[in-house]
């Protein structure tokens, strides 16, 4: 029997082969240029146009609203002042245009602003309601009222505003023809009226003071005091309150002195001081004389006041007598 062979076997020990290292990956840092480079070209893109955008949608909105653009403005100055219910109205100028920026109200074809100044040279609360209180006067056309204002009802005693009233017209409006006129036709009141153009005489509204320094002695119950009559204001207004029409105000100071050692009350001015006018008494529309006055008082003052025709020069005041007797009346020039 044969044996089988026997093979070597090497025990020389195995060198190993050295581990290498991981293949570098550079696509991750291109991509991320790439990618950054590509967001930066779409963001100026979006920049740009949005450029062009804002571009064409502000060209497209001035084809579709050509009137965006401000219309002309004709300005004609007037500078002219008058009184009306106890407020100082000074039309500074007058203008014209199709329209204005700061009023969106539009009844007419156009549109006539009056920039205005108001004076309350008062120590009282006074307002007045330019809706019913003012027109523009138009040559051919009816009294107007106005459309929008901005203008102060009632400056603060002792203060100016100024501000504006704007008015619908028709187009080719005259400034230079028109007027403005202040005061309430329905309520008939006294109205004022300030030409733009032309003759103006202010002073026919102004306020008026009489100095006729008269002396009316008035008994009542046995004893006698003493009126005098220190002045007379004439005025078409009275405390904010324009008078009728054809109308005026008259208001009687008087300075009072009781001689007597006792006080005597004859009651208030309403009671027995009258202006006396061809259709009648006529009583007191405000009184301050106070109800009696004190024994030996001098010069308490105190006021009467009356509404009777504008333009008078001489007034009857009428004192009533309260024991039966006449009326005594007494004519004074003013």
């Amino acid at each position: 029997m044969t044996r089988p062979r026997s093979r070597s076997v090497d025990s020389r020990p195995v060198a190993k082969k050295a581990a290498l290292p991981p293949p570098v990956n550079t696509d991750g840092p291109k991509l991320r240029v790439w990618l950054a480079t590509l967001f930066t070209i779409g963001v100026i893109i979006l920049v740009v146009m949005s450029f062009v955008a804002l571009g064409w949608f502000k060209g497209l909105v001035s084809l579709i609203y050509p009137s965006s653009a401000l219309p002309p403005v004709t300005t004609f100055n007037v500078g002219r002042t008058a009184p009306y219910a106890g407020l100082q109205f000074t039309v500074v100028d007058a203008q014209y245009a199709t329209s204005f920026s700061n009023d969106n109200i539009h009844l007419g074809q156009a549109v006539v602003r009056l920039n205005m100044r108001v004076t309350n040279p008062t120590t009282g609360s006074i307002q007045v309601t330019y809706y019913d209180d003012a027109r523009l006067l138009v040559p051919g056309a009816n009294p107007i009222m106005p459309s929008n204002m901005r203008l102060s009802v009632g400056p603060a005693p002792g203060t100016s505003a100024t501000g504006w009233i704007d008015f619908p017209v028709s187009s080719n409006v005259q400034l230079s023809a028109l007027k403005l006129q202040l005061g309430s036709s329905a309520a008939g009141e006294s109205l004022v009226t300030i030409p733009f153009s032309g003759k103006f005489d202010a002073s026919h509204y102004a306020d008026r003071t009489a100095t006729p320094n008269y002396t009316i002695y008035y008994s009542f119950q046995g004893y006698t005091l003493t009126y005098h009559l220190v002045s007379v204001d004439i005025r078409y207004d009275y405390h904010g309150v324009q008078c009728k029409a054809g109308q005026q105000f008259y208001t009687l100071h008087f300075q009072v002195d009781n001689p007597n050692g006792a006080t005597v009350s004859p009651g208030y001015g309403y009671d027995y001081v009258r202006l006396v006018l061809s259709d009648g008494n006529r009583a007191p529309v405000d009184n301050t004389l106070p109800y009696g006055f004190k024994a030996n008082a001098h010069s308490t003052s105190g006021s009467v006041t009356f509404a009777a025709p504008a333009g008078l020069k001489t007034i009857v005041v009428g004192f009533l007598s309260q024991n039966g007797s006449p009326q005594s009346n007494y004519t004074v020039s003013i």
